[in-house]
């Protein structure tokens, strides 16, 4: 509804260019082998699309049900002049019934946006898009203690919520950063409110789920 009444750039969740928590975990990730792929669900105007596309993944998925978001997608892409822009793809489809097998899953805002009753259908399908060395990474936001669970969208979230919802799936920590700097914080250009942004890094089976990949970004997990 919000992209069909218009959204302008900076304006309520529009960051207006990429997530500074994306733009902290590109900085330590593994180096991208050749061919790699990355999904970006709810990618709205694929700032985070083209950014990890500029990082050295060769296809990038930028997803969004909203044909309104879609079409405001290729205008930024096109309007990006980046050299990779040609590596994202706007794809627009429902994240439940999207198909396929990605090396990298940045979700963020994503989950904060969908209704509590399809949690557990968010985590299986995050499960299934997956290669078996592949890595979700998962901005935690709006993390707020003074909001009530069932308030939103965005609906408040925690490193314990997304545990118990990843953890049936077969998804693991292998990465948390519960604490990150201000210049990591996800700050959506509508944002005012005082919650804070964790990281973490899921692979399937966890520490056990095979070697690094190309989402490894190092850190402590669950064990």
């Amino acid at each position: 509804r919000l992209w069909a009444s218009g959204l302008a750039k900076g304006d309520k969740f529009d960051v207006g260019g990429p997530s500074a928590t994306l733009l902290g975990a590109l900085r330590r990730l593994d180096p991208v082998s050749e061919g790699a792929t990355a999904l970006v669900p709810g990618a709205g105007r694929a700032y985070d699309a083209l950014a990890l596309a500029a990082s050295g993944f060769a296809r990038v998925v930028a997803l969004e049900l909203s044909p309104s978001a879609c079409d405001a997608a290729k205008r930024e892409i096109e309007a990006s002049g980046h050299p990779r822009a040609a590596s994202v793809e706007v794809c627009c489809g429902d994240f439940f019934r999207h198909t396929g097998a990605y090396d990298l899953v940045w979700d963020c805002t994503f989950l904060c946006a969908l209704d509590p009753s399809v949690r557990e259908r968010w985590a299986a399908a995050h499960r299934s898009l997956l290669k078996p060395q592949g890595r979700l990474l998962t901005a935690i936001f709006p993390i707020d203690a003074s909001r009530p669970d069932g308030s939103g969208p965005p609906f408040p979230l925690s490193l314990d919520l997304l545990r118990r919802l990843l953890h049936p799936a077969g998804l693991h920590a292998v990465e948390v950063r519960e604490t990150l700097p201000a210049s990591e914080q996800h700050r959506p250009g509508g944002f005012s409110g005082e919650a804070e942004t964790a990281l973490a890094v899921w692979a399937i089976g966890g520490l056990g789920g095979g070697g690094g990949g190309n989402g490894g970004l190092g850190g402590g997990g669950d064990g």
